[in-house]
């Protein structure tokens, strides 16, 4: 079995990095952290902080105005 390269733009990770979600979400990490305590995506493994995309992502659509 050949093993293909991707291309990083195509992969949309489950879990990022606390840094990762900063760029991403464009917020600072205070602020990316409470709110992901408050929806439940926010995971330490030892010294790794790991941020549910997804999870978050939807939480923050609830703050949506029309």
């Amino acid at each position: 079995m050949s093993y293909r390269r991707v291309r990083e733009e195509n992969i949309k990770p489950e879990y990022l990095r606390l840094k990762q979600a900063m760029i991403v979400f464009n917020m600072g990490p205070d602020k990316i952290e409470e709110l992901a305590r408050e929806c439940g995506a926010y995971y330490k493994v030892d010294r790794v902080v790991l941020i549910n995309y997804g999870a978050l992502r939807e939480f923050l659509e609830t703050f949506k105005e029309n």
